[in-house]
């Protein structure tokens, strides 16, 4: 696979609206589809195991491929510095879903007054999450959204909390789309309604909050990150538990090791969430120039931001949010119109996703597993969001070539209504 293409890393927001005149000239005059790449949802920028021959024979006469082994030592310890600067303690999982399972599974075993119970859940997220919620024994409780932050609405979890707050056992907010949602108001519904957090954090790896450290940092929440391969930070099936409550980390590591303590006999519950010595290293060789990689997401993002003239953006919070692809809405009244959008950027090479529609609620297997709030802007915004490509490999002009097509493709579709 060729090197990433970084357009500019260096290049700041304020910039990116002149920058947009310099490249619109080629896109524009490109004459036939044939002369453009394809431009899928996502491209993973998979870790060069093969220029790491050295470290994977280590491993191999090692004869530790897994159990917490030496690698993965060093892998939850250099995210702990790089990352997170030394605060707190991570734990590799073998994917976020499992990382998801453990903590609820975890929380429950903790509240074992409590049989079964809820957990206070966004709809608009995707299935891995309300699936964690149902391994774990409990039940999803879905709150609306914000109709800009598209995250849980703050006022419709405290109308749920105050309702069900008997029979809730935990909060799972999603920072939507890798956004650094505001961390200080679970603090304080912890505290008020006596319930522990269990943050999706699942496209928030590499995300800076409004301070500018990582999303999450210093924490004493859980929140769980994936590196699925579509992720920013991809290695293929991996994720990541953080949080500054060093004995929470502690629990869950014991978990991930069918709830051994000590001597093989189980004291709580378990399952096996370990990773294997190759993804560890897998994931330490992501490292290396996942900062370069991420603030290319951050530019390409802006590109977006400053071409889109015809749809809705997230009021995505935090200094950088390095997106997997960017989310928009189609303008009010366009929603019948998605799927003939998303065909007509298929026949030009560009490939257009739903995230996150249909929602939970809509889902068959769900809705009569759930329950649920109001959950209007919820279906508002599942009914009109598109996806739009980003990777490490896209350049300005790929970004500004998207947005071009859709804001044409919306402006034909006014002309014909």
């Amino acid at each position: 696979m060729d090197a990433p293409i970084i357009s500019d890393i260096n290049l700041a927001p304020e910039t990116i609206a002149s920058a947009l005149n310099a490249v619109a000239a080629p896109v524009l005059a490109a004459s036939t589809v044939l002369d453009l790449q394809p431009l899928p949802l996502a491209r993973s920028n998979a870790p060069k195991l093969s220029a790491s021959l050295d470290d994977l024979v280590a491993i191999e006469t090692s004869g530790r491929l897994s159990n917490y082994g030496p690698v993965n030592d060093r892998f939850e310890q250099a995210m702990l510095k790089q990352v997170f600067k030394g605060r707190g303690c991570c734990l590799s999982v073998c994917n976020a879903t499992i990382g998801l399972m453990l903590a609820l599974k975890e929380a429950a075993h903790r509240r074992s007054h409590r049989a079964g119970g809820y957990v206070l859940m966004p709809s608009f997220t995707f299935a891995a999450a309300a699936h964690a919620v149902l391994w774990a024994g409990l039940e999803p409780l879905l709150v609306d959204i914000d109709e800009t932050t598209w995250a849980a609405d703050p006022v419709e979890e405290r109308r749920l909390l105050d309702r069900d707050g008997e029979r809730i056992v935990a909060i799972m907010p999603y920072a939507t789309f890798g956004s650094a949602i505001d961390l200080t108001h679970y603090d304080r519904l912890a505290d008020e309604y006596d319930l522990p957090v269990i943050v999706d954090a699942a496209a928030s790896m590499g995300s800076l909050d409004e301070q500018g450290v990582a999303f999450g940092s210093g924490s004493r929440h859980t929140i769980v990150f994936s590196m699925h391969a579509t992720k920013a930070f991809a290695v293929g099936e991996c994720g990541l538990i953080y949080s500054a409550d060093q004995a929470a980390v502690e629990r869950l590591r014991r978990m991930g090791n069918f709830g051994f303590e000590g001597a093989r006999s189980a004291s709580m519950p378990g399952l096996n969430s370990k990773i294997s010595e190759v993804v560890a290293l897998s994931a330490l060789i992501k490292l290396r120039d996942f900062e370069t990689q991420a603030w290319h997401r951050m530019h390409l993002a802006e590109v977006y931001r400053n071409a889109l003239g015809s749809c809705q953006l997230q009021d995505a919070r935090g200094q950088r949010v390095p997106y997997q692809f960017m989310p928009a809405l189609l303008p009010k009244g366009m929603a019948s119109h998605r799927e003939a959008i998303i065909a007509a950027a298929a026949a030009q090479g560009i490939t257009i996703g739903t995230y996150f529609s249909p929602h939970i609620q809509q889902q068959p297997f769900f809705a009569p597993l759930c329950h649920a709030g109001r959950l209007s802007c919820t279906d508002d915004v599942a009914s009109r969001i598109v996806s739009l490509p980003i990777s490490d490999f896209m350049t300005v002009d790929d970004a500004f070539r998207v947005a071009t097509f859709l804001d044409g493709e919306l402006g034909r579709l006014r002309c014909r209504t």
